[in-house]
């Protein structure tokens, strides 16, 4: 396992995009054609589904050696994935405010200041809209910035 699939894997488990029973699947057949990936083996024999979340929790992203065009391409795609389905439940304030929150750490640890900017110019205007400085409620600036993220990425 390269650094590049550690740093998805532990993407799309913060994202739950794939579950350890997921990446444990993928270690198998990873195993079935690479016998030597060592990582890949230690997954595999992980009796329980918390060992591999553990596992991957504590890998630390600033270990990883990617370059940053690497760390960005990977995360925009894993990013694609987080926001196309269409939301299936109500958004609240406090729901909002962490996942911009989440989004923001996330992008700052992808090195993708350009991303992070589109982001912090939603999060912003969605505290103006709390404060009553934007024409738009709170509520509505997530979809708004869903649907223009969807075209962005």
């Amino acid at each position: 396992m390269n650094d590049t699939e550690k740093f998805r894997f532990k993407l799309e488990l913060i994202l739950n995009l794939k579950s350890a029973k997921d990446i444990q699947d993928w270690a198998t057949n990873r195993i079935e054609q690479d016998i030597i990936d060592s990582e890949a083996l230690e997954i595999c024999f992980f009796s329980k589904e918390k060992q591999v979340l553990d596992y991957f929790h504590n890998i630390k992203f600033e270990w990883l050696n990617l370059v940053p065009a690497v760390k960005r391409k990977t995360f925009r795609e894993i990013f694609k994935k987080y926001i196309e389905p269409p939301p299936i439940i109500e958004y609240s304030e406090q729901l909002i405010r962490n996942l911009f929150r989440m989004m923001l750490g996330l992008s700052k640890i992808a090195e993708d200041e350009d991303l992070y900017d589109f982001i912090d110019h939603y999060h912003d205007e969605f505290y103006l809209g709390l404060d009553g400085f934007y024409n738009l409620v709170p509520e509505d600036v997530w979809p708004s910035f869903l649907n223009d993220l969807k075209s962005w990425l």
